[in-house]
């Protein structure tokens, strides 16, 4: 494993998830798709990739989430390090984890800033994720795009497939062509960031508004954005329908998790 130990992960895990409504109660990144809850899953992703430091601004349902990594069987199970002092040693083969409560009406970008005074001097750059997506990401890749000193921000990006037939057509209206969901040509943001921290410092960009409308536009027009094309397998669970579809992969492969 090689380590990413001045990396933190930033999971924002404090969203109300409209979209996820049913009978459960969890939060939506509590509910399981395999023998564990989906935000373990997406940790343990990371920590297979060498990445040991975790924070979580919480909002919405805080209490789900602090119930959940403050319990003892789940402490010992999952190898946690629950820190709950600003003052503090990552312990290295365990899952390092940060929560602390954001305010229920806190957007993203805020989150991403409250979550700084848990970091020192040695955390130059940070990773952000939603906890509520799997892909096998390739971080190391991700990360080198960051060497370019005009660079301050990486996302992910993802070529999707349409859901959709669609259709070409010719001046007279007559379909000439039917393509049955084709791979589209702008790919999309699916939600794993890397940032350089001195951005924030000497940038008014992230003083208003929210990371996915404001931020990340105003980055972009500065040429200061890059993006890594993720080719391999991506899922992301927004609703129901996805958590049930989600499970079922993993019924047919035990493994699933491990091979990502």
């Amino acid at each position: 494993m090689h380590s990413h130990k001045q990396i933190p992960i930033i999971i924002l895990s404090g969203g109300k998830g409209e979209r996820f409504i049913g009978k459960t109660s969890l939060p939506k990144q509590l509910s399981r798709v395999s023998k564990h809850p989906i935000i373990i899953e997406v940790m343990l992703y990371y920590f297979k990739k060498g990445f040991n430091f975790f924070i979580l601004p919480l909002g919405y349902k805080k209490k789900f989430f602090i119930n959940f990594f403050n319990n003892k069987n789940n402490v010992k199970k999952y190898n946690l390090n629950i820190i709950k002092s600003t003052k503090f040693n990552l312990v290295k083969d365990k899952l390092n984890i940060i929560l602390f409560d954001a305010g229920v009406s806190t957007n993203k970008l805020k989150r991403i800033i409250k979550s700084f005074k848990f970091l020192d001097d040695n955390n130059k750059l940070f990773g952000v994720c939603y906890g509520d997506i799997f892909a096998n990401i390739d971080f190391k890749k991700q990360l080198s795009l960051l060497r370019n000193e005009k660079i301050f921000g990486v996302l992910t990006s993802f070529k999707e497939r349409s859901p959709y037939g669609h259709l070409k057509i010719d001046k007279k209206k007559r379909i000439t062509n039917f393509i049955e969901k084709p791979i589209l040509n702008n790919p999309i943001n699916i939600g794993f960031y890397f940032f350089k921290r001195a951005l924030f410092y000497k940038s008014s960009l992230s003083k208003k508004g929210d990371l996915e409308t404001d931020f990340l536009p105003k980055l972009s027009k500065n040429l200061q954005l890059a993006t890594y094309m993720h080719k391999k397998f991506h899922f992301t669970v927004n609703t129901q329908k996805d958590l049930f579809d989600m499970k079922k992969m993993y019924k047919k492969n035990k493994n699933f998790f491990k091979n990502l």
